[in-house]
């Protein structure tokens, strides 16, 4: 990899120089099967220092704070900066600027080729050490300088110790090209010089490419300030070409409908309405779908938050399912690949005569299709504070009740004990474990280490509190369930799930009273064109990172950091930075993380995912 060294050095050197070029998807051959484009990397570092975390890093609260870890930076550089000759970090980082495209084209029946495209400035004083510097470390372990010529403009070629390894480049007119494919690369150098044949196909014409940018475009036109691509299936049957047994698993994927994913592409927009950014991703795949693609039975629906959700999660996220659809397709794959019968052999032998059930009728069927997972951070405000609860819509709750009640029974004949505690909370029935599961754990280390050693609880309990260092206070996980409005609840947090009960009834603010919420909503149908996507997302960052932020400021950090600094001088270093930089209180930085929102909707094509970030408003607002 040394080879590559010297594209590397121009890649983090890369300066502006305005200059008329074909674009990069002019330039790539349409066997493209992986391609990440920046635009214009200067107008991407613009929208960082405007965007709400850019903003944040400038305030005057954090501004020292982040000066500091800068220079502690700066510090580390000097450590590595023998790799790179003399140019320091400062440099590096004022450096980059202009287009960069990297790609890895796939050409038939070859080994897959990389290649790098970027605009550099040929004049500046550091680019060009470091790539002095890139081929002196490149001659240093074994490889070769060489150089030819194409469309009448000399290349340069460096040669590894390994046959294969290979890179062509060459500075032209304010654009850096390299690739590791000779054919490739000069191919790519017609198109740029306009001499290609006609009939030459880039990946400007890629027919997948060109309906995935598409469905990614700006509602405004605005250019993609950061776009990818990729053809998973062309890149794996390059890669694994003469592999036998790579080539038997590829045969398989029409079987699992994995042949069917005809692409995966993205892209990042900035500054679109009233958005700090907005990010469109989409999965390509084939009409009509088959396996695991018709399996992921995503369906549209309404999502007015359930009853149980309260306006202070830090996220909610819910979905539509066709169960029936994926049972029944989940059944077809594991039948094609043992025998007909076998999956709803293994139901019968496993499930229904172990619990004594019906998995289909008394499960499947009651499912409603609706699947809700929601983040909550407690009021403890420990390191694992952040609790989650699942929520799965039952056609009929009685059933369901009847369904849970007669499984405990079972396993309790089997155990000869009634697994789980039944409490009672505002007229809802709970069930949890009697501890949580730490402390079970614990206990059977503990039981184990005694017999190990030949020692009673109490002197490993002695011991254990000897042996002990600085350690994150934890809060206890103990698994708890209930139903609320035909709803199966499950939550490692007593403390959620009553927060939850409360809620539903009517003690608590309920998500769907939330300003926020409605507003993320008809965002979503602006963004997307449609009330009726397949998931929906909303989020609250400033729930989850306050947690994270206080913690900093804590006794026990503070110990974990001394510790580490005792043997680390670059944690020494964090533990100056953080100690001479008080943190301001969050609630003076919380309007830097407004709610997001992001969305799934399943068409005709594919999967299309959209998220958007709001633009946060000033402190003073």
């Amino acid at each position: 990899m040394a080879v590559w060294l010297a594209v590397v050095a121009v890649f983090v050197s890369a300066s502006a120089q305005a200059q008329t070029r074909p674009r990069a998807v002019d330039l790539l051959p349409e066997r493209t099967s992986v391609y990440v484009q920046i635009e214009d990397i200067r107008e991407l570092m613009l929208d960082m220092q405007e965007s709400n975390f850019g903003r944040m890093l400038a305030d005057e609260q954090i501004a020292p704070l982040v000066n500091d870890l800068y220079a502690e930076a700066r510090t580390a550089w000097e450590d590595i900066q023998l790799a790179v000759g003399d140019t320091g970090l400062d440099e590096i980082m004022s450096l980059p600027q202009g287009e960069i495209c990297f790609a890895v084209i796939t050409p038939r029946r070859k080994t897959p080729a990389l290649a790098l495209i970027m605009d550099v400035d040929k004049d500046s004083p550091v680019a060009q050490r470091l790539i002095d510097r890139g081929r002196e470390l490149a001659v240093d372990d074994g490889g070769e300088l060489d150089s030819g010529s194409a469309e009448g403009i000399e290349y340069h070629v460096v040669r590894g110790n390994d046959p294969d390894e290979m890179v062509y480049y060459v500075l032209h007119e304010g654009t850096f090209l390299a690739c590791s494919n000779e054919k490739v690369f000069t191919e790519m150098m017609a198109r740029w010089m306009g001499t290609a044949p006609d009939d030459d196909r880039t990946l400007a014409g890629n027919r997948k490419f060109v309906t995935i940018m598409n469905k990614c475009k700006s509602t405004e036109d605005l250019p993609m300030a950061l776009s990818f691509f990729v053809d998973p299936i062309m890149l794996a049957r390059s890669i694994t070409a003469g592999d036998l047994g790579a080539r038997v698993f590829l045969g398989a994927l029409p079987v699992l409908g994995l042949d069917g994913l005809n692409g995966i592409g993205g892209a990042a927009l900035f500054n679109e309405k009233d958005y700090e950014s907005v990010f469109h991703a989409h999965v390509l795949l084939a009409n009509p779908r088959a396996g695991i693609f018709e399996m992921i039975a995503l369906k549209p629906g309404y999502y007015e938050p359930e009853s149980f959700v309260p306006a202070d999660v830090a996220s909610y996220n819910t979905s539509h399912w066709d169960f029936r659809k994926l049972m029944a397709e989940l059944e077809k794959i594991v039948d094609t690949f043992t025998s007909e019968g076998t999956f709803q052999e293994g139901i019968q032998e496993n499930i229904n005569e172990e619990l004594d059930i019906d998995f289909q009728s008394d499960f499947i069927e009651n499912l409603e299709g609706r699947v809700t997972f929601l983040q909550y951070v407690n009021e403890s405000r420990l390191f694992n504070s952040q609790s989650n609860a699942l929520a799965i819509g039952m056609e009929n709750e009685e059933q369901a009740i009847e369904l849970v009640e007669k499984i405990l029974d079972r396993i309790a004949e089997e155990a000869d004990e009634q697994p789980l505690i039944t409490e009672e909370y505002k007229g809802v029935t709970i069930w949890r474990t009697e501890a949580g599961i730490e402390e079970m754990a614990r206990d059977r280390q503990r039981e184990r280490r005694a017999q190990r050693e030949g020692k009673g609880g109490m002197e490993i309990d002695n011991q254990e509190q000897n042996e002990g260092g600085v350690t994150l206070e934890m809060r206890p996980t103990i698994p708890c369930f209930c139903f609320i409005d035909n709803n199966f609840i499950v939550t490692e947090s007593p403390e959620l799930l009553e927060h939850l009960i409360d809620t539903h009834k009517g003690d608590v603010d309920w998500l769907g009273d939330d300003p926020e919420y409605d507003e993320t909503m008809d965002e979503m149908r602006t963004l997307l064109g449609t009330n009726l996507p397949s998931v929906v997302s909303f989020s609250k960052p400033a729930e989850t990172l306050r947690l994270y932020y206080e913690m900093v400021d804590t006794e026990n950090t503070r110990d974990l950091l001394a510790r580490g600094a005792e043997d680390n001088k670059y944690v020494r270093g964090l533990q100056r930075v953080v100690e001479d930089n008080p943190l301001p209180p969050f609630d003076d930085i919380a309007h830097y993380f407004p709610p997001q929102g992001a969305f799934v909707v399943n068409d005709d094509t594919g999967f299309h995912f959209l998220a958007f970030q709001r633009r946060a408003t000033d402190e003073n607002e």
